[in-house]
């Protein structure tokens, strides 16, 4: 994550990873405005670029290259990414709301979502799950993957029936390729084309009917016109016919392509909408009757002049969309008009490597042949994708300091002072923190007597006498541009000490250091971290009773954790008893993740697999072992496995030996190691217990050793013959990853096999 020196002023949020958003998004940051912070939000990591989709679907290109990496293009550029799902707007309030987390406030907004094909009515609720919808791509790459090993292991006489419905440009090609793989691998399936006009894509270009026509007739898809689909049934398709008939067509899948639908939240936002539901704009790209809130893409409706549904609008109106965002924060320029091409070209691709012209007027392109056409189109399809992909090391640079450039333009005011006091000089004014807690919901807690809102020096708590008390404390520099989320983790992390001794978290106090910026970014910036420890928080039935906050360089947060263990619930670090198994609750692989993410070489994927890991509460992990003969006990974090399994031996006549490939580790760590990635800790780690291990046991040979980990697993020991049962317990409490990584043996010695 890329630190900032200049505060924080005012807020952008993208809403999407669309291709106008995309563009916004790089252009600002090459040319960025001094004070404005960029977020975007998204449900997807990945965003198909959907002029590739045909190709990707064919086998011409990889997922990586057809997929915008968005948290990695965000961390590239300096920029906040936020994995959410949209579900509302209040554009008076200016606030996002997203599942299951608190709204996000903007103070400029531009919407570029995605859409989703119209819905067949009438749908049978035992056929559902032969519906392929094209949109959102996300979805229907994962349905397709498993219709392509469906084809692929289906032994049957008769051939499997496949409906593509629509006939734009998306089903035409769809409709092209899955016939194309089925020939070329000899799957016994057949395909039809169904949609509800006697034209294909558009009624304009006649040269380019009769060549996708020809195409259709020459692999063999039956293309049923002027034929609706009524239902989905049970046993198949229910259609009528240009001539008024009935009749049902079976069908094993329906590959849905049809008209495009809006999403929901539109409407129920309040937002103005057409009569299809798509939010209305001006040629400014603003949303009617608002000022701070733009959108392009598919999900508008252009008012001044509708148009089709293409991504090559979304693609031309980038431009225009980021000059009057750019116009609304410095005020210099006048906004943009919009002025839409009537003649929109596409290039559908028709399977081996070949590609047709579709424009509504005369084109020189007609008269190229298909695999010169298809040559043009990869062409500027991999051009685009170029300018909106993170930079890719085979190694990892001996020097790598991601300089952004400086701005032209400051929204930060001359006589903006900076908090450069140190002590309590340095802290937040109490107007501040005040308005800002009093937006969170603290969860009343009995034991809590005087607590985060009382306004006393310290908290009061009333715990059992009949147990011990548990104290501990975390402090670290935020690692993601997410600060729900690493507030989430931040709590987990924390909890992890107390449970670790095998102890129940009661209360908590949290001390944050935020980056220079306005009070009201403040607000904000306390409202969305502490939001995420509260969750993690609530949700393990600690309390929060306090905390601290101050002003600094940047983002760092300090959690304080209070618990209680009965006397003989107390569990160690000290290994005690030789032949036990060690078994670890998480993958290894946090550190070199997030090492690689703040340098943008880390798959979004690879990250997404790691915060997924790194929210889960070892609290789970702890219950599910209770019941067992545990001997020894410690949670992985910053020193690493091998540092925590030393301690875990200290000075006993025991020790360990590990089996290094037994050890979990995440997607991708292992080829970041490869490339020579590590944590800025991992070095430390090995070097203070370099004495004690054999020369061959070093971060080279054995770096996920090394490798300090957040919000990591337990590792702890049980006998032998309570293994299986206690791996077991674990997995029903989905501690999935769990497994046995190595042994305690009867010897003061640290060996890795």
């Amino acid at each position: 994550m890329i630190n900032r020196t200049m505060p924080t002023v005012s807020d952008l949020v993208l809403l999407g990873g669309g291709h106008a958003n995309i563009q916004v998004l790089k252009m600002l940051a090459m040319n960025p405005i001094g004070g404005l912070r960029i977020t975007l939000i998204s449900d997807q990591t990945h965003s198909p670029y959907s002029g590739m989709l045909p190709g990707y679907l064919a086998g011409y290109y990889g997922y990586e290259d057809c997929h915008f990496d968005l948290r990695r293009l965000c961390e590239e550029l300096g920029q906040r990414f936020i994995k959410a799902k949209i579900i509302g707007i209040d554009p008076e309030r200016k606030k996002i709301q997203l599942e299951n987390r608190p709204e996000i406030r903007y103070d400029c907004a531009s919407i570029n979502v995605g859409i989703a094909p119209r819905r067949i009515e009438n749908l049978a609720p035992a056929s559902a799950a032969k519906l392929i919808p094209l949109k959102p791509i996300s979805q229907f790459i994962a349905h397709w993957d498993r219709l392509i090993a469906d084809l692929k292991a289906y032994q049957g006489a008769a051939p499997l029936p496949l409906a593509v419905v629509g006939a734009g440009a998306a089903g035409v090609e769809i409709a092209i390729i899955l016939k194309m793989l089925i020939d070329q691998n000899d799957w016994n399936a057949e395909v039809s084309l169904i949609h509800r006009h006697d034209f294909l894509v558009s009624a304009q270009d006649t040269r380019a009917q009769k060549q996708l026509s020809t195409t259709l007739a020459a692999a063999g898809i039956r293309v049923l016109p002027n034929t609706e689909v009524l239902r989905l049934q049970e046993n198949g398709l229910r259609l009528k016919d240009e001539r008024g008939q009935l009749h049902t067509q079976e069908v094993y899948r329906a590959l849905i392509a049809t008209q495009a639908a809006a999403p929901p939240w539109f409407n129920s936002s309040g937002l103005p909408v057409d009569p299809d539901g798509f939010v209305k704009v001006s040629e400014k790209l603003l949303v009617e009757h608002q000022d701070a809130l733009f959108a392009a893409g598919d999900c508008i409706h252009f008012a001044p002049s509708p148009l089709k549904k293409a991504g090559v609008y979304a693609v031309r109106q980038g431009r225009i969309l980021e000059h009057n965002i750019r116009a609304f924060f410095t005020r210099q320029d006048a906004m943009k008009t919009f002025r839409p091409k009537k003649a929109v070209l596409s290039l559908i691709t028709v399977g081996d490597r070949k590609a047709i012209a579709h424009q509504d007027s005369a084109s020189v392109l007609h008269w190229l042949p298909p695999s010169l056409l298809w040559r043009v189109k990869d062409t500027i399809d991999r051009r685009f994708m170029q300018r909106f992909q993170a930079r890719t090391f085979a190694l990892k640079p001996a020097h790598f300091n991601p300089v952004m450039p400086r701005p032209k333009f400051t929204l930060v005011p001359e006589d903006w002072q900076d908090n450069t006091c140190g002590g309590c000089g340095s802290k937040l004014a109490a107007s501040t923190l005040t308005q800002s807690l009093n937006q969170l919901t603290i969860p009343q807690d009995d034991s809590v007597l005087l607590g985060v809102k009382d306004g006393e020096d310290c908290a009061l708590t009333r715990f059992s006498e009949q147990a011990l008390c548990l104290q501990s404390l975390d402090q670290f520099r935020a690692f993601l541009s997410d600060p729900f989320v690493f507030g989430q983790i931040a709590a987990q992390h924390a909890l992890s000490d107390v449970y670790a001794m095998g102890g129940t978290a009661k209360t908590a106090q949290v001390g944050l250091t935020l980056a220079p910026a306005t009070a009201r970014i403040h607000r904000e910036d306390i409202f969305q971290l502490m939001s995420g420890v509260l969750d993690s928080l609530t949700s393990s039935g600690v309390a929060l009773v306090g905390g601290h906050t101050g002003e600094g360089a940047e983002l760092a947060i300090a959690i304080s954790v209070q618990g209680e263990v009965g006397p003989q619930q107390v569990l160690r670090k000290q290994l005690t008893r030789a032949g036990n198994r060690l078994i670890l609750t998480k993958p290894i692989g946090t550190g070199v993740i997030f090492a690689a993410n703040m340098l943008a070489q880390a798959n979004g994927k690879w990250v997404d697999a790691a915060l997924f890991s790194m929210l889960q509460s070892n609290k789970l992990a702890l219950e599910a072992i209770r019941p067992f003969d545990i001997a020894g006990c410690t949670d992985i974090t910053g020193f690493g496995l091998l540092g925590h399994a030393f301690e875990m031996i200290g000075k006993n006549t025991i020790g360990v030996k590990i089996d290094y490939q037994a050890i979990p580790l995440f997607d991708g760590a292992r080829d970041l190691f490869a490339k020579g990635y590590s944590a800025s800790l991992a070095e430390r780690n090995y070097q203070s217990l370099r004495s004690a291990l054999s020369p061959d046991l070093n971060p080279a040979n054995f770096p996920a050793l090394f490798d300090p980990q957040t919000s990591g697993g337990l590792l702890f020991s049980v006998p032998f013959e309570q293994t299986q049962d206690c791996l077991q317990a674990l997995y029903r409490s989905h501690v999935v990853n769990a497994c046995v990584i190595g042994e305690v043996i009867d010897r003061n010695a640290m060996i890795v096999m």
